[in-house]
């Protein structure tokens, strides 16, 4: 299962220590050198703590760096480096999961990767620890937990009531 992650659930999930969950749910994931530079040397000079998590994961293989052939999308659209050259791998690679964020950019990307004739299915960071809680990875109470700390966390571009509707739907977990 090639799975393609974006920055943002890469930099959200390292921020409160849940990385761990992309290594335990899929192999390989790969990104992009923009999202490499974006996550790791950006972060690393700023002094980041999610980037050293990061550059770790890259250095241990948990993370692969692949840059795309594919030079443009078959819809193209205003997005950033990081979120083009995604979804230009995960329709290079026929990924099984693209991991993502901004809605927009998810909105754009299943576009493209429906008119490529994938079945590549997109989630964001949310989508990804409701998918460990109910692997039974971590118990919803954990899971509550961490989506809690995504949502008190002001570098973290997530929606509020999203989050809300998440925990509830964590709360009814069993």
């Amino acid at each position: 299962m090639t799975v393609v992650a974006d920055a943002g659930p890469l930099i959200a999930l390292a921020k409160i220590q849940a990385l761990h969950l992309l290594r335990e749910l899929y192999r390989p994931i790969v990104t992009g050198p923009a999202v490499y530079t974006e996550v790791v040397t950006a972060g690393l000079a700023m002094s980041a703590g999610d980037a050293e998590a990061l550059d770790a994961a890259y250095q241990q293989g948990v993370l692969t760096v692949h840059a795309p052939a594919l030079e443009s999308l078959p819809h193209p659209a205003l997005l950033h480096a990081g979120e083009d050259e995604s979804i230009r791998l995960a329709i290079e690679l026929e990924a099984e999961w693209l991991l993502m964020d901004d809605l927009r950019a998810r909105q754009i990307a299943q576009r493209n990767l429906t008119s490529s004739s994938l079945s590549t299915n997109v989630k964001g960071t949310l989508g990804v620890i409701v998918t460990a809680t109910q692997s039974q990875m971590i118990s919803s109470g954990q899971a509550v937990d961490f989506v809690e700390a995504l949502k008190g966390r002001p570098d973290i571009w997530l929606a509020p009531s999203l989050c809300e509707a998440v925990i509830k739907t964590l709360q009814r977990l069993p």
